[in-house]
């Protein structure tokens, strides 16, 4: 994940209904955090997961966490 918002420093928390959900990773979308198709032809790819009930759910911005799209704290920032 490279060209996520590095500088934020903390994750996106969003409550999201139940879905399909495609985290854009190329920074190019107008409609961060979420992909809207900007990355074609480039070499990004989205990162897609599924909400099954609806949540609050915590979107890395920094490129750290191992639980892309989410946040795992390894920003330093804690969840709870």
């Amino acid at each position: 994940m490279n060209k996520i918002n590095n500088d934020a420093g903390m994750p996106i928390a969003i409550t999201l209904e139940p879905g399909t959900y495609y985290r854009c990773t190329c920074g190019q979308s107008e409609s961060l955090p979420f992909c809207d198709g900007h990355h074609l032809g480039g070499g990004e790819k989205p990162l897609r997961f599924e909400v099954k009930t609806r949540k609050k759910v915590y979107l890395c911005s920094c490129g750290k966490s191992k639980n892309q799209p989410h946040c795992d704290g390894s920003c330093g920032v804690s969840l709870a």
